[in-house]
């Protein structure tokens, strides 16, 4: 849902950070229906904690990933082993296909990561700060936490320019 409602609003506005967008690559775990008349999309369904897709994701070189894709909270909760193979290997697989394109090419995009307020345990304050610890009370809080954390990581290594935004 956020990722066709992400597509279409890219398309429409034809622009990313004052940047003219050539081309999306659009993936799920089903084939997207997302068509265009003015930017040429790829679409594709994708396991993304199948061997070797991550490396798929990156092979033509996105400037701009946004890693949408998730086990949502209650089926994280239920699929232990699951959750972490969709939100925490799947994720790190993402990064390190990065990390070695970025070693063979320089290569070096903006990730944007869809992440949660289940990072944060109860009470919650209002507004959340920036620096409000995260304090996990879940499974899918925890996958996310430990994502933000190696997106924090192959920052600062140089690897990409990652940010998380708390949805």
């Amino acid at each position: 849902m956020i990722g066709a409602k992400l597509a279409k609003r890219l398309i429409a506005e034809g622009q990313l950070a004052g940047e003219t967008i050539s081309a999306l690559d659009l993936v799920d775990i089903s084939e997207p229906r997302i068509k265009s008349e003015t930017i040429p999309c790829q679409c594709f369904a994708l396991d993304i904690t199948a061997e070797g897709a991550a490396h798929r994701l990156v092979e033509s070189r996105p400037d701009v990933i946004f890693h949408l894709a998730a086990m949502v909270s209650a089926g994280a909760e239920r699929d232990f082993e699951g959750g972490y193979l969709a939100n925490v290997d799947a994720s790190r697989a993402l990064l390190e296909a990065i990390r070695v394109a970025n070693e063979d090419d320089g290569y070096r995009p903006r990730l944007v990561f869809a992440s949660s307020i289940a990072v944060f345990g109860a009470p919650l304050p209002d507004p959340i700060s920036d620096t409000h610890i995260r304090t996990p009370q879940t499974s899918y809080g925890t996958q996310k936490a430990i994502v933000e954390l190696l997106i924090d990581d192959y920052s600062r290594r140089g690897f990409l320019d990652g940010v998380g935004l708390r949805l």
